[in-house]
């Protein structure tokens, strides 16, 4: 089968590769949809790990090809799969805290994913998808798993201020979250147009560009001093040093953009601490994803607005060798 498979940091190719025989516990999935990540483009730079020969891609959804006599799948079924895998032995799964798993392996990083043909995976990682969810829709669960992890850390309740930085897929989806949580005021802060668009049309209340001259002022002044929560979903020093001045006494921070490895910053201690600021980050999708399917299949998620870009094998390389920035929101590998 047809397959993109990284090699070594700056190297992916398109190979030719067999797909082994399933064990007892596995199945066989034929790959319809795989979303690009950020963390697909950090491994190709060398910027996270992945294991090398193996076929990349994390944000998969499929169709059951065979089910290998797992009576609670049928050949045909639409699926979506759950890519991060926990042994479930060591110290941190015994308690709870699977996301730190010790022997954590995940599907296109350490184990063959979703940019092929086909995909063997644990039948413990598949999940379900409605019939009448379109299944480019239903790759989205991954990253949408990730993100109510990063919902559960920030404890919104109803009625607070929440600021949002960074409107791209991350961004977005967070978005839509929040409103669910019910928050009265949903600001996001975005300096690319088409974003900032798509971001009133998904709910927010205001937007604003990183580059408004006044900018923190205008977050104050609508929120009462200042946000009740900051979700920053972009990475970058900057914007998590901007995190700091759009707060007001008692809040949170969630830092949940991937930063570069070795990222250090400075903030105001004091200032911390006269606020009683709460700061988290949030890490992985550990016990999230089931409410991802049923959140996608339930069509409480509108990813209809996103400009998605399909592309082929054909394309697949050249989204990874290519620095061009276009108004696509999302790239998606279409088998």
């Amino acid at each position: 089968m047809k397959a993109l498979i990284y090699i070594e940091p700056f190297k992916v190719d398109i190979v030719n590769k067999d797909l082994r025989k399933p064990n007892s516990e596995e199945l066989i999935i034929k790959i319809y949809s795989c979303g690009v990540c950020g963390t697909d483009f950090h491994i190709f730079k060398g910027e996270s790990f992945a294991k090398s020969n193996t076929i990349l891609g994390h944000e998969f959804s499929g169709i059951i090809a065979d089910n290998n006599n797992h009576l609670e799948f049928e050949i045909g079924d639409k699926v979506v799969v759950d890519p991060n895998i926990f042994c479930g032995k060591c110290s941190y799964c015994r308690n709870g805290k699977i996301n730190f798993c010790e022997n954590h392996k995940a599907l296109g990083v350490t184990l063959d994913g979703g940019f092929a043909e086909y995909v063997i995976v644990p039948a413990s990682q598949v999940y379900k998808i409605s019939s009448d969810v379109p299944l480019e829709v239903a790759s989205f669960a991954e990253p949408l798993s990730c993100c109510l992890r990063g919902i559960d850390k920030a404890e919104i309740k109803t009625g607070e201020s929440v600021v949002i930085l960074g409107g791209g897929t991350i961004g977005l989806l967070m978005l839509q979250l929040v409103r669910l949580k019910g928050a009265s005021k949903i600001i996001l802060i975005e300096p690319i147009e088409f974003k900032q668009k798509l971001a009133y049309k998904l709910g927010a209340d205001l937007v604003f560009s990183p580059d408004d001259k006044n900018l923190i002022d205008a977050v104050r002044d609508v929120t009462s001093g200042g946000a009740d929560c900051v979700i920053e979903c972009v990475g970058r020093l900057e914007a998590v040093s901007l995190c700091m001045d759009l707060v007001k006494r008692g809040s949170k921070i969630i830092l949940f953009g991937v930063p570069p490895i070795n990222s250090k910053i400075s903030f105001d201690l004091h200032k911390a601490f006269l606020y009683e600021l709460s700061i988290g980050t949030s890490f992985l999708n550990p016990f999230t994803f089931a409410r991802a399917v049923d959140l996608l299949n339930n069509k409480k998620i509108n990813v209809d607005y996103f400009p998605i870009k399909k592309i082929n094998f054909d394309t697949l390389t050249q989204i990874f060798y290519s620095n061009v920035i276009t108004d696509t929101l999302k790239y998606q590998f279409h088998n």
